[in-house]
């Protein structure tokens, strides 16, 4: 089809998704988002899944997809004996104990599920591994780091696998480049939704549950350099990733 007429159509659906009430919204495809919409549906939600970008994926474009986790059968294939606790306490010890203690154990308590579920759908470590990390960086005490081949393509490849089962069932409804301008919230304060640019129409987006995972902004130097005080070093990130 023209790009007029994949903008219309683009239009046409964003105009049925935002007559819509959505159990979640879930702002941003990437390697958060993705996850969370296909075990949102999966668990019986209705999902309205947004992104900024012409394509899913998000930073899993361009990550090398370096995963860890305490108690994964990679490790059991190994004979190496982990436990979140460990995993915890290395995360606190390689940060400094900087990194959020609250964040930092949610992560240690759930990684192994996921990588489990990634390794179960087809995800393939490099021989050796797991391995306590790079050479010449601090690594983990426990050998728990791995990653594919394919880097971070592999792993987007399982969840476009599964994210298309639930498309094609009209369990997760995908409406791409399409940028959020602002969240809507009612008179109490909570959040029912958010404003989005299509084209040249703006429109509402109406969900019990609005979940953000717009990744971040590296590739946008003047709040780079509001937030963090110094110029932007770096612009090798997704191009989306403008937090706004």
């Amino acid at each position: 089809p023209s790009a007029a007429a994949t903008a219309i159509g683009r239009q046409a659906r964003a105009a049925e998704a935002a007559a819509k009430r959505w159990d979640y919204l879930i702002i941003g495809a990437g390697s958060a988002g993705l996850p969370a919409a296909i075990f949102a549906a999966r668990r019986g939600a209705s999902v309205l899944l947004v992104d900024a970008a012409q394509d899913i994926g998000g930073t899993l474009h361009l990550s090398a997809g370096q995963l860890c986790g305490a108690g994964t059968r990679a490790q059991a294939a190994k004979g190496i004996v982990d436990s979140p606790d460990l995993h915890f306490a290395d995360i606190m010890r390689l940060s400094n104990g900087k990194a959020d203690p609250m964040i930092a154990r949610l992560v240690a308590d759930n990684a192994a599920e996921t990588v489990n579920w990634l390794l179960d759908a087809g995800l393939t470590p490099v021989a050796g591994h797991p391995i306590t990390g790079h050479s010449g960086r601090p690594g983990y005490a426990v050998a728990r780091f791995l990653w594919d081949k394919g880097e971070a393509r592999a792993i987007l490849a399982i969840l476009r696998r599964e994210l298309a089962v639930l498309l094609a069932e009209g369990r997760v409804t995908l409406q791409l480049d399409t940028r959020i301008s602002a969240l809507v919230a009612d008179a109490d304060g909570a959040v029912t939704g958010a404003l989005a640019r299509v084209g040249s129409d703006e429109l509402s987006f109406s969900a019990q549950r609005t979940v953000l995972t717009t990744g971040g902004y590296a590739m946008n130097p003047t709040l780079f350099e509001r937030l963090i005080d110094r110029p932007a070093y770096a612009a090798t990130s997704y191009p989306f990733s403008q937090g706004d």
